[in-house]
Parts: C-alpha cells; structure tokens; sequence
C-alpha cells in the first residue's frame, strides 16, 4: 500500500504503521511526498510484475487523475476505486473496502476468496506486440501507442511557453521541427506531441483540438490546461511513451530519443529528478528552455535556433 499524503512529515503519519495479515501474509503501507500522484502510478505499474499490476485506489479519481487510470486500463490493467461515502469517517476494514469498491466505469466487482497459494497470470511479452499505426487518428495516450523500432524520437512541446508560426500549417510545423533535428544529428522517425491551454476558447486552438486529424504529420495537438497542468500531462504521457516503448522496465533504452520544448521543468528540483531518471536508463535526453529573444516563431531560423540555443542535454 503507498499512501500519498500532503503532510507526510506529521508526526503521526512518520509513526503510523498500517498492516493486514491475513493467514500470515503481511501487507505493509509507505508514505510519500508527491506534487501529483499520478506519475506515481505510471511508474509503479510499469516497474512491478509479472504481468499487468492491478491498482486500487482509495481517492475521487478527476480530471488528470481519472485520464491516466483510463490510459492504464487500456493497457490491460484492472482499476479498483474505494469511494467511502462522506456522511461518515473512513472505515478501513476489509468489509467497509469491498462494499464500497467499483472498477472504473462504474460497476460492482466480483470478488472471490484468495486461494491458499498466489496464482500468477502469465506474463504477456508486450515486446513482441505490433501496434499498427492509423494516420488518421490522434495518438493520445487513451490506448497503447503504435510500435516504432529501431531509432527514433519522440518530441513533446509546450505550445504556449513556446507557440508554433501562425501561418504554419500542421504538416508544415511537422517538417520544421524534424528537419532541425535531423539536421543535429536525429533520427528521421520523428513524432511530436503539442500541447495546448484548452481553457483558451475562440482562437486557433479550437481548430486543432477539435475534430478529425485532417494532416498527415505525425503531430498530435492535445489539451494540457494551465502552466502546471500541461506540465503534468506532459510527465505523464512522456513516462507512458516510455512504458509503451520499453515495456520492460529494467531494460536501458538506447535507440530512442527524446526532446521536450518548455520552461515549465526548469529550476523545479521534483521534475528534473523525474527527467534525470529516464536519462539513466539510457534515454537521449534534450530539453530546450529557450529564453525571450530565441524564441520568435516568426523567425527564419525557427525551431533551429531555439534548439541550438536553448537546450541542455542530460548526461552531459
């Protein structure tokens, strides 16, 4: 059990022990301290096997926290939510658990007694699995991504701290960007994800947020919310990106790259540690934080000079 807490340094929080042994078989609870929860979750069901971990989760699962369980479901996990009713404090026993368990979407679990002996469902190699790709259809993190091997590289872009030509059409912000980075030295499997303040009505976002994907580009346009939201739908598609590329969580990654244009990791000691993290396992790490006089789209020498610019590589 991990328990997310918003003052994890309380005294009675440090002392607390909470355990449940029945028939000998010890379950224990940590506590940490986390800006989301939900980059949490990412990590700790990609890093646990054999097969797809199972979460329960005792919260009211909104907005950014209700998209990634759906994205873990989607990826075979089974989603538990405990919702205590609020007439009344939380009782924290095994019957209080069951009934006011419910996957999901809603419905009421079956539950059966736990065998004498753990049953473990084969391991599915998702290594081997062949996620055929749809030109057609936003690659949104909802369901798996398709299956890119050999070198590639992924590019994930805060259009607000850094905004695309106005003139520019998808399929042309598409070929900027690669040919830049091809240009220093990437691979030419190039996909980008750009992320927008959705709250913003009435302006070009409406086009490309709305509606079918009518470009050929691989550049998906996806809602992100305020400063600090983006920020944390951006960790959390990128660590999803890396779970759907390497399935296998203690295998370092060298063929794949990754570039993140934004100011929102800067100088934020949590979010870097998470960056630095993918860097050690062998992940090609760019991020790009260019500064006011680099950052024109209009200019001719756009995205190339924000990336010669304005980047830091991990690992240097």
């Amino acid at each position: 059990m991990k328990v997310y807490s918003e003052q994890p340094n309380s005294e009675d929080w440090l002392k607390a022990e909470m355990c449940y042994v029945p028939k000998c078989k010890s379950y224990s609870a940590a506590v940490y301290e986390l800006p989301d929860i939900t980059l949490y979750i990412i990590r700790l069901t990609t890093s646990m096997g054999p097969g797809p971990l199972n979460v329960a989760l005792i919260a009211k699962p909104n907005g950014e926290l209700r998209r990634v369980l759906r994205c873990l479901k989607s990826r075979n996990h089974d989603v538990l939510v405990i919702d205590p009713p609020p007439c009344c404090p939380p009782l924290f026993s095994v019957e209080s658990l069951l009934e006011h368990a419910r996957l999901l979407d809603g419905a009421t679990p079956r539950f059966k007694a736990l065998l004498p002996d753990y049953l473990y469902v084969d391991d599915i190699d998702e290594e081997c699995l062949d996620i055929k790709e749809d030109l057609s259809k936003t690659v949104d993190f909802t369901e798996r991504i398709p299956t890119v091997r050999g070198d590639r590289t992924a590019v994930f872009w805060d259009a607000e701290d850094y905004p695309f030509p106005l003139c520019f059409t998808p399929d042309e912000i598409y070929h900027s960007i690669a040919s830049a980075l091809v240009e220093r030295g990437s691979s030419d499997k190039i996909i980008i994800w750009a992320y927008l303040d959705d709250d913003k009505k009435g302006s070009w976002r409406d086009a490309l947020l709305g509606g079918n994907k009518e470009w050929a580009s691989r550049i998906y346009f996806l809602p992100g919310g305020d400063n600090s939201s983006r920020r944390d739908r951006m960790l959390n598609d990128i660590y999803l990106w890396v779970r759907d590329s390497s399935p296998r969580w203690n295998k370092r990654s060298h063929e794949a790259s990754l570039v993140i244009f934004s100011d929102q990791f800067n100088d934020d000691s949590y979010y870097t540690h998470m960056l630095q993290k993918l860097s050690k396992r062998g992940y090609n790490l760019l991020l790009v934080t260019p500064t006011q006089d680099i950052k024109e789209p209009e200019s001719p020498e756009w995205p190339g000079l924000l990336i010669d610019e304005g980047s830091y590589c991990f690992g240097d």
